[in-house]
């Protein structure tokens, strides 16, 4: 059994680091090869996919892992994400439409946008290979897309000289991947085959998931919002910087990753703790999530303060040292995002999803209404300290909930 978890552990861990590194690695090929011009593109056109792969994902693995008491089939939570790959595609296409985009920007966007709905529907895949105590699968198959897809990229895009073109080879690694590696693995430990016959009673229990875990689509979509907003409006005010915001925002990857490889394979433990209301437990081990969360995080920023201009400057090739501050902000933000995305996990476990949706959508509101007078009068500084801004909000009310609910719960 310990090496089984210590097996899932190092895998998760490498493949989600691969996967998270694979745009922060994508956008330094592009800088240095394309030029600032279409690193701008990519940066936008990627954090735009993250939005609709939020909607392509909705309820999300962690509550398809949590689903301990089995009230739906692992084939219809498949067959929701199959479903909302087609409708992501089609809205992202008619936002580029609405926002009269260019014919290349707008291919770019669908592109990477079909990605993520890969994504969406192999994460579906992954929460079968979970819950059969396969996780290590799951690092593997993120670890061979992520390298592949970045060999893909980089052929194609050196080739051609075409960001389109890179692009849809990683559509087509995934795509190959989801077909001979994903599925064949699922189908080892589960019959995961959607069967034409059983159309209707999939599409029964899909619309009771879509129901009933539309408060974690919310939450998700609106935590993904609080660092797309300031980006939107960037891109709208001061398309210039984009690509900017784009590079400083690629060190938050790094705290970010700390959480899912904390997170993602003590979901089910988390899950049994709190279903069987061994609280006391459940709580010391938040405690240690959240230490590791606070130590990761510091050393971050402070490794970013000391040396990140230097370092960003030498992987990019471009001189950002009057962008110092604004560094040192979209930092700050990243740490306290790491905290919010940690309790924000943790309530979706406890199940306490109505609060969540409430104080994001608030947050969100204040952002939306004030980013565009923020980043029009201040630019790219105005959009780091927009989002830093609203970290802070979120983390201090979520956690008052967090504390508010064990309380409860102990008494």
């Amino acid at each position: 059994m310990v090496n089984n978890i210590k097996r899932d552990y190092f895998w998760n861990t490498l493949g989600v680091f691969a996967q998270n590194a694979i745009s922060p690695l994508l956008l330094i090929v592009i800088t240095r090869v394309n030029g600032i011009g279409d690193s701008g593109l990519f940066s936008f056109a990627f954090s735009l996919a993250i939005v609709f792969w939020t909607l392509g994902m909705w309820g999300g693995r962690v509550y398809q892992v949590s689903d301990i008491k089995q009230q739906f089939l692992h084939r219809s939570y498949i067959f929701v994400r199959w479903t909302l790959a087609v409708v992501v595609v089609l809205l992202a296409l008619l936002f580029c439409l609405l926002n009269h985009y260019t014919a290349v920007k707008t291919a770019v966007i669908v592109a990477l946008v079909l990605f993520k709905a890969l994504e969406s529907i192999a994460d579906a895949i992954y929460g079968v290979l979970q819950v059969h105590g396969k996780l290590f699968i799951v690092g593997k198959s993120l670890l061979y897309k992520a390298v592949l897809s970045f060999v893909a990229f980089t052929l194609l895009n050196w080739a051609t000289g075409s960001l389109l073109i890179g692009c849809l080879g990683i559509v087509l690694v995934n795509a190959v991947m989801i077909a001979a590696y994903d599925r064949k693995n699922a189908q080892k430990v589960e019959d995961i085959s959607i069967h034409f016959s059983a159309l209707s009673s999939y599409r029964k229990e899909a619309v009771n998931i879509l129901v009933r875990t539309a408060p974690v689509f919310l939450v998700s979509l609106l935590s993904v919002l609080s660092l797309n907003i300031p980006r939107y409006f960037i891109d709208i005010y001061n398309n210039s910087e984009i690509a900017y915001f784009g590079i400083f925002a690629m060190p938050i990857t790094l705290i970010v990753l700390v959480v899912s490889f904390i997170l993602q394979p003590n979901v089910v433990h988390l899950s049994e703790l709190y279903a069987h209301e061994r609280f006391r437990e459940f709580g010391k081990n938040i405690k240690q999530i959240l230490l590791v969360t606070s130590l990761v995080s510091i050393t971050t920023l402070v490794g970013g303060v000391m040396v990140g201009i230097p370092i960003l400057n030498w992987i990019f090739g471009i001189n950002l040292s009057h962008y110092y501050n604004v560094l040192v902000i979209m930092l700050f933000g990243g740490m306290v995002n790491a905290f919010v995305a940690v309790f924000a996990n943790i309530l979706t476990i406890m199940r306490r999803l109505k609060s969540q949706v409430y104080i994001l959508f608030f947050t969100d509101t204040v952002l939306l209404l004030a980013s565009p007078l923020i980043v029009k009068t201040s630019g790219l500084l105005g959009g780091a300290l927009a989002f830093a801004g609203v970290c802070i909000l979120q983390l201090i009310l979520l956690s008052f909930v967090y504390v508010s609910s064990m309380t409860d719960s102990n008494k």
